[in-house]
Formats: structure tokens, sequence, C-alpha cells
């Protein structure tokens, strides 16, 4: 597997939790229990526009820069996956926001496969 092809499951990934947090808040706060209300709706979409963001910057970055460019950028990036990793960690084990359902181990293990990816292909 590629290190672009990595960055672009990485934007599709992004994508999909941007549409669900821009379009679907309510469907996403019943899978944790949570109760909406326009703030809580309001961080959602602002959470969704900055995965798009990344999804922007994920899905381009393999056209933008040069093969040891992107293997630099591709640390950057599993920084980040590392820290959506120890958040979701947190969430589902210690503040217990997420329930630990299954998708949020799903999501959780398919963060963490970004983070091996990032940091194996930037070798």
């Amino acid at each position: 597997m590629s290190l672009s092809l990595i960055f672009r499951l990485n934007a599709a990934f992004a994508l999909l939790w941007a549409i669900q947090l821009v379009f679907m808040p309510n469907m996403m706060f019943a899978m944790y229990g949570w109760e909406a209300s326009t703030g809580l709706t309001a961080l959602a979409q602002a959470a969704g526009t900055a995965m798009t963001g990344i999804a922007i910057l994920s899905f381009g970055l393999p056209n933008w820069t040069s093969e040891s460019q992107l293997k630099t950028a591709a640390q950057s990036a599993g920084l980040i996956a590392i820290l959506f990793t120890l958040l979701q960690l947190y969430q589902i084990l210690i503040s217990e926001a997420s329930p630990g359902a299954a998708m949020d181990w799903i999501s959780t293990a398919i963060t963490a496969l970004f983070v091996i990816g990032f940091f194996m292909k930037s070798r």
C-alpha cells in the first residue's frame, strides 16, 4: 500500500466523519446517548468543518508534494492520528463520554491503523 493511498483513505475516513458531524449530528448524539442542543449541534458542525479541512489536506497532499515531502507530512499526519486515537481511548475507557459500543472500537481501530500506516510508510 502506497503512502498516497493511505492519505487518500484517511481523507475518505475524515470525510465520513465530516458528513455525519455537519449533516447528521442528532444521529451521532443518539449513538452516544447525548441530548441535542443548539450549542452541541453548533460544536459538532464546527468539528465537522475541521474534519472537512483534514479531508481536503489528506486528499491533496500526494499531488502537492514530492515523495520526500510526503514522507515528512506523513509523520505529522501520524501524530494527528495518535491524538485522535488517544482521545477516543480516553473517552471510551476513562471519561465514559463514549459508550464503548462496537462502532467506537471500530473507529478507534481504524484511526490506530492510520497511525501505523503513516509511520511505517514515512520511513
